[in-house]
């Protein structure tokens, strides 16, 4: 996987639909639901472990 690029692809792949989510939620007012969507996207685009 790492030798063909595969993880590097899926991870540039990831921040594109990651992108593209937070644009669109960026449209809705600015509410509590928009802000825990938000964070969703972040925690499972973000993390480590």
């Amino acid at each position: 996987m790492n030798k063909a690029g595969g993880i590097k692809y899926a991870t540039e792949k990831m921040n594109t639909f990651k992108d593209e989510a937070l644009a669109i939620l960026h449209e809705f007012p600015e509410t509590e639901i928009r802000k825990a969507l938000e964070e969703l996207v972040l925690f499972t685009t973000d993390r480590t472990y």
